[in-house]
């Protein structure tokens, strides 16, 4: 009966001081190192391998072993706070962290003596560039005139519209405000350098009968 399925290889490599366990067409973040998105890299620190039950272990690294991988992305995770308090002292410190990372995608997991198979890197993506070229100019659909024969103009001309004349009472009212009258100014000079009168003090006697 043929074999319709088979196990993935899996693997253990260590890098950046962490060790994890990997297999064909994974995705994991591991600690960040100089690579740019798009390169393939090749972990060669293999721990282990084992393929179709077959277990290989290595001391400390398996001869010839290695992970193929691709850089997808440069990241940082989600920023932790990291409190420090001690009691008593009026000690308190407050600080944020967020922890770089580089997210790789797994190729290829070859053991010891295997040939890693060509894999095309993904070409970059170039920014898109602003067309130069001047754009076609369709004609405009005149659109037809309004009618308007028969119908009687309302546009305001200085012929037509004339000012209207100052009434009387406008003028008087004006005239009023600007210049104070005569009469009004006398008595308020008058009633400023006169004094009013004094009333006479009567004196109240009372009777001891």
């Amino acid at each position: 009966m043929p074999q319709l399925w088979r196990n993935p290889i899996h693997a253990v490599i260590r890098t950046g001081g962490k060790q994890y366990r990997v297999e064909a067409h994974q995705i994991l973040d591991v600690a960040r190192f100089a690579a740019e998105a798009g390169s393939m890299v090749e972990f060669s620190d293999v721990l282990l391998v084992e393929d179709a039950g077959e277990v290989e272990l290595g001391t400390p690294f398996v001869e010839g072993a290695r992970v193929v991988a691709e850089v997808v992305e440069q990241g940082r995770d989600a920023k932790i706070l990291v409190f420090k308090y001690k009691n008593k002292t009026r000690y308190r410190r407050r600080k944020g962290h967020r922890q770089a990372y580089t997210r790789v995608a797994v190729r290829q997991i070859l053991g010891g003596g295997r040939e890693a198979t060509e894999i095309e890197e993904k070409p970059r993506r170039r920014p898109r560039r602003r067309t130069t070229t001047e754009k076609r100019e369709e004609p405009v659909l005149s659109e037809p005139g309004a009618i308007t024969e028969g119908v009687p103009s309302l546009a305001a001309t200085e012929a037509t519209v004339e000012k209207a004349p100052a009434t009387a009472a406008h003028t008087d009212r004006t005239r009023k405000a600007s210049q104070p009258s005569t009469e009004t100014m006398g008595e308020t000079s008058g009633a400023g350098d006169a004094k009013p009168t004094r009333r006479a003090r009567t004196k109240t006697v009372e009777s001891g009968e």
